[in-house]
Order: C-alpha cells, then structure tokens, then sequence
C-alpha cells in the first residue's frame, strides 16, 4: 500500500477461511480411518465368530455321532445272540454314523462359505469407504490449493503493482539481481 515501506496489506477473512478448511479436512480425514479400522476389525470378528459357530456345530454333530454310537452299541449288545439282528444294527449303526459325519461335514463346508462371504462384503465395504475417503481428501487439496493460488496471484499483484509505484526500485523480499521470485 502506498505510504506503508516494507508492509503488504493481506486480506485477514481469506487467511481464515484457509486455515479453516484446513482444519476441516485434517479432522475429518482420521473419522474416516477409524471408520475403516473399525470395519477391518468387525471383518476380524466376523470370521472368528464363524469359526467359532462352525466349531460348535461340528462338535455338536460328532456328540450326536458318538451318542448314536453308543446308542448303536448298547442296541447291539442286547441283541448278540440273533446274529440277524446284530447284522442289521450294525449297517444301521454305521450309516447313521457316516449320515452324521457327512452332515457335520456340509455344516461346516456352509460355515465356511458364510465365513468367506460376510469376509467379502467387509472388504467390499471397506474398500469403497476408503476410497470415498481417498477421494473426499483430494477434492478438499484440490480447492486449498486453487485457493492458495488465488492468495498467490493477489500477493504477486500487489507486488506488482508497489514495483511500478517505486518505479522499478528494490522491493522487500524481491531478489537484488532483477530475478522474479520462483513461484511453486
């Protein structure tokens, strides 16, 4: 400004806004990484709550197997002296017992899929949050840095404007050799 040596007048509201949207964007980036975090971790004891589900159900069908055996046994005993009998519980016995280990064994094969398909809609759901967040980040870069560009050209005006007033004489922070000042 014209009277003031040495002194650049900075428009104080625009400084502000700058500093605000920056703290905006530096608060609202790690909502959105614990947001993630959290969903990596609901993804964790996701799969841990299937393991556990499937252990249990597999547990629960090899007691069921073992009480048909016993059952099964026990049946046998009281029948040894008719050997017709003894023959039929043992086929029934053994196929009661292959039923319940194929059954235990798609219970747990379905487990699994349920495992790995709640595993993939986690992931799904934490890769497209991440890459909103990516994406909110850059949008928010994007306007500070057209805004600091605008701070800049008013800065390099102004600048301008004091050398032609000096009438080309050396201004405060303007390098002595004639050069412009590098500009990033």
């Amino acid at each position: 400004m014209p009277g003031f040596r040495r002194k650049v007048m900075v428009d104080i509201d625009q400084i502000e806004r700058l500093i605000a949207m920056g703290n905006e964007m530096r608060d609202s980036a790690p909502a959105n990484i614990q947001e993630s975090d959290e969903i990596l971790r609901q993804k964790d004891s996701i799969i841990n709550q299937a393991y556990l589900e499937a252990q249990r159900i597999k547990g629960a069908a090899e007691q069921q197997a073992t009480s048909l055996t016993t059952t099964a046994n026990e049946e046998h005993e009281s029948k040894v002296s008719d050997s017709e009998v003894l023959k039929v519980a043992e086929a029934k016995g053994e196929g009661i017992k292959e039923e319940a280990g194929v059954e235990a064994h798609q219970i747990v094969q379905d487990a699994q899929r349920r495992a790995y398909r709640m595993l993939n809609e986690a992931e799904t759901v934490t890769g497209t949050r991440r890459e909103g967040a990516d994406q909110y980040a850059r949008e928010v870069l994007f306007n500070l840095e057209s805004h600091l560009a605008d701070v800049l050209g008013q800065v390099r005006k102004g600048l301008d404007s004091l050398r032609l007033e000096t009438g080309g004489q050396q201004i405060s922070g303007q390098p002595s050799n004639g050069q412009q000042v590098p500009t990033s």
